[in-house]
């Protein structure tokens, strides 16, 4: 296992190697992590101090030389529960300093992963039908962890999505592999395919250009732009199959 996905939940690169040590080694003194973990003294040092605040690592002292030991996994959850706690302690204050001074804003660029992920998110809060022209299911490969999340929340508010496909093969993949529910979709006829994908939800649009795995997206949050993608999308699916 690489440190990414404990990267993914808030511990740094460091950290996320002196734990993963840690749990190979069991118990071990900073010199066995220091060896483990290829880090310089000073940053398992560093990370070893980080980790016993959030709880993840504890130590005993045996004949005046500290042991360390990691927590056991489980315990990454109470350290999400812990930051998400205090991201809901902070949001009244943060939504304040929101309200001072903001202009109206009609259009966000949205990069990376994340990006795509802030999106989908703003689909379920919504609540609405989402209409997609160019759908191409690489959300179900470049966001496996996220998109059964997703999937879960979607079904449970019955968001239903409509999908105009790049391709037969998309629409087969998402309908027999991938089994998605609650969602209705034809293609777009054969040399028609495109890196871009239009998400359609109330008063949204989200322009999405996947390039070389890496996403881009424009969203623009305007009611009388909004209902003109969806009469052309309505249009399309009329002449799609």
């Amino acid at each position: 296992m690489n440190s990414s996905e404990l990267e993914a939940i808030g511990l740094t690169k460091n950290q996320s190697a002196v734990y993963l040590s840690l749990l190979k080694l069991g118990s071990a003194g900073a010199l066995g992590i220091i060896k483990e973990s290829g880090l310089q003294s000073s940053r398992v040092y560093d990370s070893l101090e980080k980790l016993e605040n959030f709880g993840l690592v504890s130590y005993v002292i045996r004949d005046f030389k500290k042991y360390f030991q990691a927590a056991p996994p489980e315990k990454l959850v109470d350290f999400l529960k812990e930051k998400i706690a205090m991201i809901n302690k902070i949001i009244p204050d943060l939504k304040k300093i929101e309200g001072m001074k903001k202009e109206e804003l009609h259009a966000s660029v949205y990069k990376g992963k994340e990006g795509i992920k802030t999106i989908h998110s703003m689909m379920l809060k919504e609540g609405k039908d989402v209409y997609l022209i160019g759908a191409k299911g690489m959300i179900f490969s470049e966001l496996p962890y996220f998109t059964p999340h997703f999937e879960k929340e979607r079904l449970k508010r019955r968001i239903k999505f409509h999908l105009i496909y790049d391709n037969k093969k998309v629409k087969e993949y998402e309908q027999k592999t991938v089994k998605r529910q609650f969602f209705e979709g034809k293609s777009l006829p054969k040399g028609f395919g495109s890196k871009s994908v239009v998400n359609i939800f109330g008063s949204k649009v989200a322009i999405v250009s996947w390039n070389e795995e890496y996403p881009t997206a424009l969203m623009i949050d305007d009611k009388n732009v909004a209902d003109s993608f969806k009469k052309w999308f309505d249009f399309m699916h009329l002449k799609c199959k």
